[in-house]
């Protein structure tokens, strides 16, 4: 057994408004494919197919206010309701609280200490690095909590000997705005097929994919629609190369955002978690899955380490 935790930062369910939700706009025939022929929104809530199950996921977890990145992930990665502990949502970066509670434990530590072997996928420029060295840069909730887990976090070394991918899939960002002109560049469905012999290697593989939110604050529909096509050749290719019976995929997000481009702000929608594999993998995680806080408990559960 293996899982794919594929995060999307920033995606929500949302209406089904061409005007306002790119993804009813862009066409995906991947991801319709698993869904029925349907686009990916609240209408398909609760959706069951051959390869696939979308549950809609609460992100407000009884809290005012709009969800926010740092409390929103760290519930993913601890099953702890993080906004409801602090008394409001958090982020984008963690706060001391929310750095204590991913100290104390977290999915990747829970696989760590199993003897299991769990990665984050991304790789990370130099600049990066040095940013966190100097104090001057925060990591993510997502890559605070490898750190603490005692992971490493991917490099361009890694990048370039193929055992990490880059944040937009292809790798052309590294050559053309970080500075590594012989970075090795992938189209979106090699990206997929990487991504899937990858995580191959893991029990839990994990990659977080953090445009999505960019650009639902961007608020530009042409350039959503652009990159969620290219999200669904890197599915395509994914997909192809997924063994079913081997593993399941996790399709999920932290709150509310690219959905709904009539607002620069995130939204209270809530989130997909989008489960692909065989449907003896699929279900007894789907019957388990409600809110954020669900889905850290759900894996633990599925490979019996609680």
């Amino acid at each position: 057994m293996r899982l794919l935790f594929l995060f999307l930062d920033g995606v929500g369910l949302g209406e089904e408004d061409p005007q306002r939700n790119p993804f009813v706009r862009a066409p995906m025939p991947n991801l319709e494919r698993l869904l029925g022929g349907r686009k990916l929104t609240g209408g398909v809530n609760g959706t069951a197919g051959e390869r696939a199950t979308l549950l809609p996921l609460d992100a407000c977890l009884g809290v005012e206010g709009l969800p926010q990145s740092a409390s929103g992930q760290a519930a993913l990665l601890t099953g702890v309701n993080v906004p409801a502990l602090l008394g409001e949502h958090f982020g984008p970066k963690p706060n001391p609280t929310i750095q204590e509670l991913l100290g104390n434990g977290n999915l990747f530590r829970s696989f760590k200490e199993q003897g299991l072997r769990a990665s984050l996928l991304n790789a990370y420029p130099e600049a990066y690095f040095r940013g966190l060295d100097s104090g001057k840069r925060l990591p993510g909730a997502i890559a605070m909590a490898a750190r603490l887990a005692g992971l490493p976090l991917m490099t361009a070394d890694d990048l370039f000997a193929g055992a990490a991918l880059s944040a937009d899939f292809s790798g052309k960002a590294w050559r053309e705005r970080l500075g590594y002109p012989n970075s090795p560049v992938l189209s979106f469905d090699q990206a997929g097929r990487q991504l899937a012999a990858l995580a191959a290697e893991y029990e839990l593989a994990f990659f977080e994919f953090w445009i999505s939110d960019v650009l639902g604050h961007r608020q530009d529909m042409a350039e959503a629609v652009a990159w969620l096509k290219r999200f669904d050749q890197v599915l395509g290719g994914l997909l192809d190369a997924w063994d079913d019976a081997q593993g399941l995929i996790l399709l999920t997000s932290d709150h509310g955002n690219l959905e709904d481009l009539s607002t620069r702000r995130h939204t209270a929608n809530p989130v997909p978690a989008l489960l692909i594999g065989a449907p003896e993998l699929r279900q007894p995680l789907a019957r388990q899955l409600h809110d954020l806080t669900n889905i850290t408990p759900a894996i633990l559960a599925a490979f019996d380490l609680v």
